[in-house]
């Protein structure tokens, strides 16, 4: 019988160590690859015949995001832009005689790219034609920056659903508050 309470003392440091490691681990955010369904306005059908082109581009934290965060969408669709040329990204194309609805799949190689270099946030730019004056952030209409860590989305989200507007970049799929 006394060995049990010594068995007991010395088991729980070990204890108290592994739910302090799984504790740490559960509050760091943890990327996943999300399907996009991206629409043009149904509401507006002139939109739906003008030439559109939008970039899905993964950014982490510390390289990636203050700069596209900041960066003028302006420049950005610059013929030639450097920072345009350098993303790893995915470019959809709307226009005359194209669906008004286009995917990009959660399979898709270019989520393993982005995750492997600790992507958390998914940078949306779309060219809109008629909106000029850069802002920073979600605050340009023509540019979106969504999490990706699994916890910010409500639990049995698989496709995140996007609406291009003459006004600027809508996110249809509601992101969990807190």
């Amino acid at each position: 019988m006394k060995s049990t309470p010594r068995f007991l003392s010395r088991l729980l440091p070990f204890v108290a160590a592994l739910g302090l490691l799984a504790a740490g681990c559960a509050s760091q955010p943890k990327a996943r690859s999300y399907g996009l369904r991206i629409e043009l306005d149904p509401d507006d059908p002139d939109f739906a015949s003008t030439s559109i082109q939008v970039d899905i581009i993964g950014a982490n934290e510390v390289a990636d995001l203050p700069k596209w965060q900041n960066y003028s969408v302006t420049s950005y669709w610059i013929p030639g832009d450097l920072m345009r040329r350098g993303a790893v990204k995915a470019t959809l194309e709307f226009g005359l005689g194209k669906s008004p609805v286009l995917t990009f799949d959660s399979s898709d190689p270019l989520w393993n790219r982005w995750i492997s270099t600790g992507a958390l946030h998914l940078v949306i730019l779309a060219d809109l034609p008629g909106i000029t004056g850069d802002q920073p952030g979600n605050a340009d209409p023509r540019r979106l920056i969504l999490p990706l860590d699994r916890r910010k989305w409500p639990r049995g989200v698989s496709t995140i659903d996007i609406r291009i507007q003459a006004s600027g970049i809508k996110l249809l799929t509601p992101i969990k508050q807190r």
